[in-house]
């Protein structure tokens, strides 16, 4: 019989909690499973990890497990992938809807691990695993499957999804506040910690990433949005620049007479989707504006970044940002705050600009302007001209916390 750890699950539930547990409880058996906090989320990695089966909460926002199971088997290629539904609702009306959507099996929350297990296994039971079929293996393949009465692992007080990837979206309380700073600095860190990475630009009013880094030639997303959407995923690879070996970018090459780039709210899904895999990061640069299009980002983010200065306009901004973001936001997304001090003379306590924001603050970075300067000059990012600045030092912690590592 082939080993538990050749079958590819996915799991798709909004709840943290919830969803790390199935994990646990799958991996201890040996399963390769992957997770996903939306159904938008799971889709995307349906499509490009072809898993051997799918989990799938009924009862999730902006997304229903229901019509995630609908479009999976309206997917020629994911079609016949095994579907096990699972709710809190114990209603037989609700498991009717959840078989006639496609699901193959159903379970109630909460669900007793070893009930679980028994599910996966009659699922997929003299099913060959699709790794295995692919590479055309024989042989089972080896793993370290813990013994049944080995005791299991404690769940971490800080969940981490590590083959999920992340989307982190960047936004400036206003213009200058150093959104698009911390976005190319974040993505460089991340990708310096091996993590693979795309960096964003969706400030669609302005575009500096690219003059930032010095990034000259003429393909990105100007290209990218003038092809018809239905051919997006298949040409965005060539849209893409790759500034070193796990930094992927995705530019605006604006110029004054340009027209604007024209993106609608209801396109965005398709536009990230590309980038939702695991172990793959977006870091997205959205300006300062919220515009429709940005609301729709902010609602596909895992974490959102509000930056700031510690002056009276961007404070005062800042402060009804976050309150409006934490109305708009799906529940599991993270809002935080950073401030940028560009004079190194900040005299305002860490705590009173809490209590003034009423939000905590992520991080507080001390910029000096020669340096800033120096990155600017040389088209680098902060963190690379000065590894070892106090600003760099916390933007590599961001970073690191970020995606979990």
């Amino acid at each position: 019989m082939t080993s538990p750890i050749a079958y590819k699950i996915l799991v798709i539930d909004d709840h943290p909690e919830t969803l790390s547990i199935i994990q646990r409880v799958l991996q201890q058996q040996g399963y390769n499973v992957l997770g996903a906090r939306s159904g938008f989320r799971g889709l995307a990695l349906a499509e490009s990890e072809n898993p051997d089966l799918v989990m799938v909460d009924g009862m999730m926002p902006e997304m229903d497990g229901w019509e995630v199971c609908r479009q999976l088997r309206g997917n020629p290629r994911l079609a016949e992938i095994p579907i096990i539904m699972f709710t809190a609702v114990d209603e037989a009306e609700q498991k009717l809807a959840g078989f006639d959507a496609g699901a193959d099996d159903y379970l109630t929350k909460p669900t007793e691990p070893d009930e679980l297990l028994e599910r996966v296994k009659t699922i997929l039971e003299n099913r060959t695993p699709k790794a295995v079929a692919q590479t055309q293996l024989h042989e089972p393949l080896t793993t370290n499957i813990r013994p049944a009465s080995e005791p299991k692992i404690p769940l971490p007080t800080t969940m981490s999804f590590p083959n999920e990837g992340s989307i982190t979206a960047v936004l400036g309380a206003r213009g200058g506040a150093g959104a698009t700073t911390l976005a190319i600095n974040l993505a460089s860190s991340m990708a310096s910690n091996g993590h693979h990475t795309t960096l964003l630009d969706l400030d669609l009013a302005q575009g500096h990433i690219a003059l930032y880094l010095s990034q000259k030639h003429q393909h990105g997303l100007n290209n990218l949005l003038a092809q018809p959407e239905t051919q997006w995923p298949q040409v965005v690879q060539t849209e893409i620049s790759q500034y070193n070996e796990h930094l992927s970018l995705l530019l605006l090459h604006k110029k004054l007479a340009d027209e604007p780039v024209a993106l609608r709210p209801e396109q965005v899904q398709n536009l990230l989707q590309p980038f939702i895999k695991p172990n793959h990061h977006l870091v997205i640069d959205c300006g300062h504006q919220i515009s429709p299009v940005i609301e729709s980002v902010l609602s596909l983010a895992d974490q959102i970044i509000v930056c700031l200065r510690p002056e009276r306009v961007a404070l005062a901004n800042a402060r009804h940002l976050l309150t409006y973001l934490h109305e708009i936001s799906p529940l599991e997304a993270s809002v935080q705050a950073i401030i940028f001090d560009f004079t190194n003379q900040m005299n305002i306590p860490h705590e009173s600009l809490e209590k003034f924001l009423n939000h905590p603050l992520l991080a507080i970075l001390p910029i000096s302007p020669t340096e800033m300067n120096k990155a600017v000059n040389k088209s680098i990012p902060l963190v690379q001209l000065n590894p070892q600045a106090k600003a760099s030092i916390l933007i590599r912690q961001v970073a690191q916390q970020l995606t979990k590592a």
